[in-house]
């Protein structure tokens, strides 16, 4: 005489609703032994709407001679990923707003003259307006502001940083604050001036108490490599990772997320400019993908199933213009 039946329930990984709506889930328990023929029964059954939520699903196995054995699990459907904050200012210099470090004519006569020139952004490409695009994808029940404050040429330790970042942050607009500065404030020589270091990280930590006692969540950045191969790289270079560790440390100190763009880039000079300073398209996206993960750490809300809510590392790889950062 067979034995009677045996049933296992599977082992249904949560699904995720984008919208918030019911989804289609199909499963499929497994039965040995029992006497042919064996009759399987879900409910509810394989391919239901189920909601958002956790739904038990009990599941029977009869056979022939009415034996039957049963099984339970849960389907579990995810609500829409949700971000616990969706207004974002990124604060910053020409590393902000998008210059590319393009070395054009009149770039390098800039250079040698000690002139301005006209910078070229990349509309459309900057890091703020990537990182948009990127949150925007993944919460797409919420609407998502990420406002590009960059300001070329400024010091992070310039005597009007400070009152320029608190009129920001004292119009409650924002919920976020996105800091990436210091570039400006160790040009100088060959390799660049760490003199500029103390009094940027000094305004850094002003800004960052300013904005917390506002009530406002802080990300600050480390800030890109630079190429000696380029003019303004040259002038920068040597000085960057000791104004990134000062960055470093008052992230720390301070309590609040760091996103380490420096170590992002690994030194890899194909996201640079051609002035060695600027990141191009391609850094930018890497720099937006810096932040992304890290708010999306910081700032997602946890979901039925615990954390985190399937893989959304970036993926997202903008392809591709230039002003000096003095």
């Amino acid at each position: 005489m067979p034995d009677p039946p045996i049933i296992n329930c599977p082992i249904v990984t949560p699904q995720t609703s984008t919208a918030g709506q019911a989804l289609a889930v199909s499963f499929a328990p497994s039965v040995l032994l029992g006497a042919a023929p064996v009759t399987t029964t879900c409910v509810p059954a394989s391919g239901s709407l189920f909601n958002v939520g956790t739904t038990p699903v009990s599941c029977t196995a009869t056979d022939a001679r009415q034996r039957s054995a049963a099984c339970s699990f849960n389907v579990v459907v995810q609500p829409p990923p949700r971000l616990n904050l969706t207004r974002f200012v990124a604060f910053g210099d020409s590393l902000t707003a998008g210059e590319d470090g393009t070395s054009t004519l009149s770039a390098r006569l800039g250079d040698v003259l000690g002139l301005d020139y006209p910078t070229v952004i990349l509309r459309g490409r900057e890091y703020p307006t990537v990182l948009q695009q990127l949150l925007s994808a993944r919460f797409t029940t919420q609407p998502i502001l990420v406002v590009n404050a960059g300001n070329p040429g400024e010091f992070a330790g310039g005597a009007g940083t400070f009152s320029r970042f608190t009129g920001i942050t004292s119009s409650r607009q924002y919920e976020v604050v996105l800091i990436m500065e210091g570039t400006n404030d160790i040009f100088g020589g060959t390799g660049g001036n760490p003199l500029g270091i103390p009094p940027a990280i000094a305004n850094l930590r002003r800004m960052v108490g300013d904005a917390r006692s506002r009530g406002m969540r802080v990300f600050l950045a480390t800030v890109p490599p630079a190429n000696p191969a380029g003019p303004r790289g040259a002038q920068r270079y040597q000085a960057i990772p000791s104004i990134n560790a000062e960055i470093r440390q008052l992230a720390v100190a301070e309590g609040v997320p760091l996103v380490d763009v420096f170590n992002a880039f690994n030194n890899n000079f194909t996201y640079l400019g051609q002035d060695g300073t600027h990141p191009n398209a391609e850094g930018y996206a890497l720099i937006a993908s810096t932040f992304y993960d890290v708010i999306r750490r910081e700032l997602e809300a946890r979901t039925l199933a615990g954390w985190p809510a399937g893989n959304a590392s970036s993926p997202f790889a903008v392809p591709a213009g230039d002003a000096h950062l003095r």
